[in-house]
């Protein structure tokens, strides 16, 4: 068995201290592997985009992507598909996976009718091929409420419009203002400090004075949508959702360039993809003999999961109603966009009592 076929996805933890229905203390640590990018090094550039692929289970193509810009940035030649059909292969990605976290995260909580739980396979089956099939698409994604592209279209009564009727009425208001995005504007900060302090720094990173998030809700506030609170944060991954259908059907293509590649120096490179978690940084070095001499990921989830970073932030001081606490964490947790397993835990009890619940 190949070394990169053992490794665990690890997990990101999300504690919580709940005294008389109020979040006391949120905390959240990360259990992912560190490291994983030093299995690129010592390798023939053109091996590495298929093993970041198989590598990362969630949005495979993404670290592909960005692997392949990083390394043709340091130097390498690595053949790639044409800068239309990477766009669209992206789309594609970005509306799959946030169908599928969405189906995952939410269901339990909105269940979907019988035509709805059709419209799911035949959605990510109308993806799966090379070609999208768009006549499948359009269809599967009007049966689930997901055709249109602005909040005023979540068509009542679809499950589009029950999930987010649920997230307004069901869910706690979070504690976190208008998000820090991270954006374009840092990869310059961002990437001298993750050459500059290696797996260190994507482990645990960090911009001075501020608490960056990133994905769908920080996308939103760039474009100028307040995405805050429970159903704005889910309102601005269904939009993205609705948009990629889009621009994959030709009605309308997408406004920003998901890569963004470039030289550090002699020798490395680096890329930053939008993916549908957020943003994802590479840097990629070559040895003299053009081998990989250097590699660091820098992945969306250490971001928003950070220790005291944008999850943390917006749990604590929370009223939590009744019911299942650790559910209703697990949730509101998943609105940040994890990309490996999020456990939760919490001590106490809406009534004060001292109590552990666990959940995943």
């Amino acid at each position: 068995m190949d070394r990169e076929a053992r490794i665990d996805a690890g997990r990101v933890i999300v504690s919580i201290d709940l005294r008389a229905g109020r979040v006391a203390s949120a905390t959240v640590r990360s259990e992912r592997p560190r490291g994983l990018a030093t299995l690129f090094v010592g390798r023939a550039p053109d091996a590495v985009p298929d093993l970041a692929r198989r590598l990362f289970a969630l949005c495979g193509l993404s670290q592909a992507t960005a692997a392949r810009h990083a390394l043709r940035a340091a130097g390498a030649a690595l053949a790639g598909p044409a800068p239309d059909a990477e766009r669209d292969a992206l789309a594609a990605e970005r509306l799959a996976e946030h169908l599928r976290a969405t189906v995952i995260d939410w269901s339990g909580a909105v269940p979907l009718a019988a035509a709805e739980r059709a419209a799911v396979p035949a959605a990510l089956s109308a993806l799966a091929g090379t070609a999208v099939d768009a006549a499948a698409l359009g269809p599967a994604l009007a049966a689930l409420g997901l055709a249109g592209g602005a909040s005023a279209e979540w068509v009542a009564g679809s499950w589009a419009g029950r999930l987010l009727g649920f997230a307004r009425t069901a869910l706690p208001r979070l504690a976190a203002g208008w998000p820090d995005p991270l954006s374009a504007a840092d990869d310059a900060a961002v990437l001298a400090a993750l050459d500059r302090d290696g797996d260190a720094f994507a482990a645990q990173p960090g911009l001075p004075g501020r608490a960056p998030q990133t994905g769908p809700a920080a996308r939103a506030a760039l474009g100028g949508a307040p995405a805050t609170q429970p159903a704005a944060r889910l309102a601005a991954r269904l939009a993205e959702i609705a948009a990629a259908a889009a621009h994959l059907s030709g009605v309308r293509p997408l406004d920003a360039t998901p890569v963004t590649a470039g030289r550090l120096d002699t020798g490395t490179g680096f890329a930053a993809v939008e993916t549908p978690r957020g943003r994802l940084h590479h840097l990629a070095a070559l040895d003299r003999s053009d081998r990989v001499a250097r590699y660091l990921i820098l992945a969306p989830t250490e971001w928003n999961f950070a220790a005291g970073g944008p999850c943390a932030a917006a749990l604590a001081g929370i009223e939590i109603g009744p019911g299942d606490p650790s559910g209703t964490i697990r949730r509101l947790a998943s609105l940040f966009d994890p990309c490996v397993e999020c456990r939760v835990e919490v001590r106490g009890t809406a009534g004060g009592a001292d109590d552990r619940q666990e959940g995943s």
